[in-house]
C-alpha cells in the first residue's frame, strides 16, 4: 500500500522510476531532478526499497542536483531523510511502536517498515515539552505539523 502511494506521488509529479543495477556506483538509488528520473537498485528488500524511493523522491521535490563528482551536500541528504521519514511514518503508528519498543530504533524501524536512519531522522524533527510532543515545530504559536499528548 505504501509503495503504491510512492508510485502515485511520483506519477503525479511526472517522475519516471527505473529499476536497474547500480552496484558499480555503490548506492541503492539516485535521482536526476532536471529529467525527473529516479533509478533504484533492483532486488532490494521491501523496507529498503520504500525508504530509498522516498529519499530519492525528496531529492526530486527539492531539486537537489549532485556536484561534478556525483555527490550531494550532507544538508541535502539530511533534508531528504527527514522528508522521506515524514512521508512514510504515520505519527500514530510511530507512537505505538515507541510505546512497544522504547528507544530501540532498529525495532521501531522494523515495525514501521523503514530503515533505521529514517526513524532517527524522524525523531530529530520531534520536540517534547512536558506531556506533549510537537512534530516539526517552528517559531511562533501554533507553528507545528502535529501536536500529540503523551503520558
Amino acid at each position: 500500500m505504501i509503495m503504491q502511494r510512492l508510485y502515485d506521488y511520483a506519477a503525479a509529479r511526472g517522475v519516471h522510476i527505473e529499476y536497474c543495477d547500480l552496484t558499480h556506483l555503490g548506492r541503492a538509488g539516485d535521482c536526476h531532478p532536471p529529467t525527473k528520473h529516479i533509478r533504484l537498485q533492483r532486488g532490494m528488500l521491501y523496507r529498503k526499497e520504500r525508504s530509498v524511493l522516498a529519499h530519492e523522491l525528496a531529492h526530486e521535490y527539492y531539486g537537489d542536483t549532485p556536484d561534478m563528482f556525483g555527490r550531494l551536500p550532507r544538508k541535502a541528504e539530511t533534508r531528504a531523510d527527514k522528508w522521506a521519514a515524514h512521508f512514510l511514518i504515520n505519527p500514530s503508528e510511530y507512537r505505538l511502536a515507541e510505546e512497544r519498543f522504547g528507544s530501540n530504533t532498529e525495532w521501531i524501524a522494523q515495525e514501521l517498515g523503514v530503515l533505521e536512519h529514517l526513524v532517527n531522522a524522524y525523531e530529530k524533527t520531534l520536540t517534547r515539552l512536558g506531556d506533549t510532543v510537537y512534530v516539526r515545530p517552528r517559531m511562533g504559536e501554533g507553528q507545528w505539523d502535529q501536536r500529540i499528548e503523551v503520558a
